[in-house]
């Protein structure tokens, strides 16, 4: 590279959806009649996501590194005191019950609702 030029690479773009309802945790792969096969509650919320993000940026064609980024907004139960709720809120308790992160970030990568090149 000569020096005084600058990086010519053009930034990639960035890309932010928002998915409404809960956020399923994806179900463990089921067996049977000598195949393998997804439950029908971790089917549809990949659809629900893959639907939602369609409408809002198309169906972009992805080449390179992927970087997913989640923002999941879980409310406190409704059998909380309100103590604890306003402690939740303010992010002083955070959830530690189901659904784990791992199995809802698999929800999401696993809705394919954007198709890579290779």
């Amino acid at each position: 590279m000569l020096s005084g030029m600058g990086n010519t690479q053009p930034e990639p773009p960035v890309y932010r959806i928002t998915i409404p309802g809960l956020l399923r945790a994806k179900g463990r792969p089921r067996f049977g009649k000598g195949r393998t096969f997804t439950d029908e509650k971790t089917v549809q919320a990949e659809r629900h996501i893959q639907r939602h993000a369609i409408e809002q940026i198309g169906k972009p064609c992805l080449a390179g590194p992927l970087h997913v980024s989640l923002t999941i907004n879980i409310a406190p139960p409704p059998s909380w005191s309100r103590k604890k709720t306003a402690d939740a809120l303010a992010g002083r308790i955070l959830p530690t019950s189901r659904p784990d992160i791992d199995n809802q970030m698999k929800t999401a990568a696993g809705s394919e609702w954007y198709r890579v090149e290779r």
